[in-house]
């Protein structure tokens, strides 16, 4: 469809001329889509921004209902006409401008039919720490129905404006905001202003266990930090460091049910999955003893191994970097989290800040020792990361240790220690050696992240500890379609936890990456080694596994989990690279994903493992029912608009 002026005589998609075109298209000039007169079928006014003859007001068209336009007849307004906006509350949109002597002018909206309207205010939970691109969700889209009226505007400011013709109500107004979630209001009253507020997303797959009770959420889990074409700044993705992880699942959050482990990992977040291999390792120790995994996000990447120490020991004294005594809310394990540091402009990046750590007169003066840190990471994303790289912000500064320095101040211990890897992590942080002689046990934990500290203790490390480690292989592996859970959230503090037991949707929340993805069914063969033949999962999907439970642990000794992983992530964030499609697939001996994706014929990993495509990876998968949702089935709705 175009616009073209009388002396075009080819209108095979003309949808409008414009009269006297030497004189209204001469100079700079502007064409403005808006609905005027609430019908619900988008009006176009062409103005003049510069040049041209004095006098020519703007030229307007009104939609029809059948999707053609009708010229309206002299309409009052300025010269150069620069907004349609309704500034008088009147549910109608009026013309703002400049007339010829460069004076603000109002042009007046009166139109003849009392049509019915729908403003859409968008904008983030609050202006601050929770900014994916920007306040307002510029870059979005807003999706509108009723009866059959179908309309979509895309996010522009703070309001979206929709006529809704003879319909009295909204059924339905769907909100895909720009960091990728979509939420939707329904039955929305006319002739009202309706504000939507805009839910963050997170990052990785979720994993439940089974309790002895029910299925419970336990962390975020495998793959977290393989992340394929994450942006860390303007310049480029991120290389994977590493693609195995390993994460505790302490003995409170996992039982044996009918000589077995029941553990789901879920798919619940704008991403895919590509699961190499999975494995779950029993590990007995003795009762005085515990057992931990490192699960920080750090480069180069943390040392895969299950580390045994003492009991733990709680800290003797904490203050935040304000001096507030924060030794009750780091003492236990209780889902209070340490929150004292504000939020900054950015989701996951806030102001310089730390914890400062009194380990009391019981810690050891030699030997190993560890200061054990449980918390949570509120992460950015690709499209945080560009536009803090754009601007003049404070990069990302990972979490360091400082000690003091025997002359009344503190120096860096351990720099660049990373972040928890996600949602219920520990961070195990290596404290041998950093003291210096004479000096009190106490430690500064400093970053600019948003981490929440809910417990820090510290422990000696034992490491000639006996441990009876068995590895032990899924005798169940079956991907298949589950939905999305219920989300808690107990404070602005804690992080979004999922409820295995309820579900707040089965049909999909995220416009999926497009591509084959592995069909339902028995994925076992695909997780036994890692061999870059991998399961690859959607969003919607879950994974559910079983493990035959070993002997219980012996008398005196007591059994904790690790489940150790292989993989990658990828988002569908609009800037990370190449976010809207499965491929380019990944495999481990690249680290980079930098170019585009090439067909899947000419694919590293089709190349070396095509059957998988005729066996596993069956299962097409394209975000156009995602956008298509609210359309029309019977496809009228072009009957939707009334005359205008």
């Amino acid at each position: 469809m175009r616009l073209v002026d009388d002396n075009d005589s080819w209108s095979a998609t003309e949808i409008a001329r414009v009269p006297n075109p030497a004189n209204a298209l001469s100079g700079s000039v502007r064409l403005l889509t808006a609905d005027l007169d609430n019908n619900g079928a988008v009006d176009l006014l062409l103005t003049q921004v510069s040049g041209g003859e004095q006098g020519q007001g703007p030229l307007i068209w009104l939609g029809n209902q059948d999707g053609s336009y009708t010229m309206l007849d002299h309409p009052a307004g300025s010269e150069r006409v620069f907004a349609a906006a309704d500034v008088d509350n009147t549910g109608r949109l009026d013309l703002l401008g400049l007339d010829a002597d460069g004076s603000p002018v109002k042009a007046v909206n009166r139109g003849t039919k009392n049509y019915h309207w729908q403003v859409i205010r968008t904008r983030a939970v609050t202006a601050t720490g929770d900014q994916r691109i920007n306040s307002f969700g510029v870059g979005g889209v807003v999706q509108v129905r009723s009866g059959l009226l179908l309309q979509a505007q895309a996010i522009t400011g703070p309001a979206e404006h929709f006529g809704l013709g003879e319909w009295t109500e909204t059924d339905v107004a769907r909100i895909l905001w720009p960091n990728g979630v979509v939420n939707a209001e329904f039955s929305l009253h006319d002739n009202q202003q309706v504000l939507a507020q805009q839910r963050l997303k997170g990052s990785c797959p979720f994993l439940f266990a089974w309790d002895g009770r029910e299925m419970r959420f336990v962390k975020d889990t495998v793959p977290w930090g393989s992340a394929i074409g994450l942006r860390i700044n303007n310049l480029g993705p991120a290389r994977i460091a590493a693609t195995e992880e390993w994460y505790k699942i302490p003995r409170e959050n996992l039982a044996p049910r009918d000589g077995a482990y029941d553990l789901s990992i879920t798919g619940e977040l704008w991403e895919t999955y590509y699961y190499d291999w999975l494995q779950l390792m029993t590990v007995d120790h003795p009762e005085s003893t515990e057992i931990f995994t490192d699960e920080r996000f750090v480069i180069p990447p943390v040392k895969l191994a299950v580390t045994a120490t003492g009991t733990p020991h709680p800290i003797a004294h904490a203050v935040d970097d304000r001096g507030n005594d924060v030794t009750g809310v780091l003492r236990d394990l209780d889902g209070r989290y340490l929150d004292t540091f504000g939020r900054g402009q950015y989701q996951g990046v806030t102001r310089d800040h730390y914890v400062e750590i009194d380990l009391g007169k019981d810690a050891p003066e030699d030997g190993p020792l560890y200061l054990i840190a449980r918390g949570w990471l509120h992460p950015s994303d690709s499209s945080i990361n560009v536009a803090m790289s754009q601007g003049h912000h404070e990069p990302p500064d990972p979490l360091r240790l400082e000690v003091p320095d025997g002359r009344g101040g503190w120096v860096t211990a351990r720099p660049n220690l990373g972040f928890p890897a996600g949602r219920n992590k520990i961070c195990l942080i290596d404290l041998t050696g950093v003291f210096r002689p004479g000096t009190p046990r106490r430690v500064r934990l400093r970053t600019n992240l948003e981490i929440y500290w809910d417990q820090i203790q510290w422990a000696r490390g034992q490491p000639e500890t006996p441990l009876r480690i068995t590895r032990i292989e899924p005798s169940l592996a079956d991907l298949h379609y589950r939905g999305y859970s219920t989300i808690h959230q107990t404070n602005a503090s804690s992080p979004e936890i999922a409820d295995y037991n309820h579900l707040s949707s089965t049909t999909q929340i995220w416009p999926d990456l497009e591509g084959c993805y592995t069909r339902y069914g028995d994925v076992r063969a695909l997780l036994q080694k890692i061999d870059d033949r991998y399961v690859i999962m959607n969003a919607g999907d879950e994974i559910t596994l079983r493990f035959p439970a070993p002997a219980p642990p012996a008398v005196g000794w007591v059994r904790d989990y690790v489940l150790a992983g292989d993989g990658w992530i990828k988002d569908g964030d609009y800037n990370s690279t190449d976010s809207a499609t499965v491929g380019p697939l990944p495999y481990h001996a690249r680290t980079v994903y930098n170019a585009p994706p090439a067909p899947l014929d000419e694919d590293w990993v089709y190349r070396h493992h095509s059957e998988d495509w005729l066996t596993w990876h069956t299962r097409y998968v394209s975000p156009e029912h995602f956008r298509n949702t609210l359309n029309d089935p019977t496809g009228n709705q072009n009957e939707g608009p009334s005359p205008p």
